[in-house]
């Protein structure tokens, strides 16, 4: 079972990449276009995919967020908006290092990014980073016991920002209903 439920929906992007890069022998190339993908695929198809979930899960909750934040996330996350850009990281159905590669091909965001001195991968991870631990922050603590440690210092930058923190999440959710 996997500890945090937010990123399952990587699972089923992963499940498909996955089976894409998978070897496959003519003949058995031949059974699965008319079959789909063996028992055995399958299975090891979704070892992979939960170990990559694991592992993104384990990475965005010990990612350290930076001190000026919310400095440069609040006003980035608005320009984006007014520029009608649609980033990835908007999309919860893909792994990390999918998210930052797609975020960094996008030649529209790259100007608004070096504007505030972020990198793709800085973008992807701390708005990741900054979501779950927020989503960790309101949970009841007994559904947080199979899921990993949040960064301590994020914690502590949320919980002493709470209205930039209500401010940036109320950003976000518009977005999601623009994007729709």
């Amino acid at each position: 079972m996997i500890a945090y439920s937010p990123r399952l929906p990587l699972l089923v992007t992963a499940l498909i990449l996955v089976a894409a890069s998978l070897p496959v022998a003519p003949a058995a190339a031949q059974q699965a276009e008319q079959h789909g993908p063996t028992a055995e695929q399958k299975a090891e198809i979704q070892r992979a995919v939960h170990e990559a979930l694991q592992h993104d899960i384990q990475t965005v909750a010990q990612y350290r967020l930076p001190t000026d934040f919310f400095a440069r996330m609040l006003p980035m996350v608005r320009q984006i908006r007014r520029a009608h850009i649609t980033a990835p990281t908007q999309t919860q159905n893909m792994t990390l290092a999918t998210t930052i590669r797609r975020t960094q091909a996008m030649p529209e965001l790259q100007p608004i990014l070096q504007q505030y001195n972020m990198s793709a991968q800085d973008f992807v991870m701390a708005l990741t980073t900054f979501e779950m631990t927020a989503a960790r922050m309101q949970e009841i603590p007994r559904s947080r016991k199979d899921a990993p440690a949040l960064n301590r210092d994020n914690v502590k930058l949320i919980q002493s920002h709470q209205a930039l923190t209500q401010a940036l999440l109320h950003d976000l959710d518009d977005e999601q209903e623009w994007l729709q």
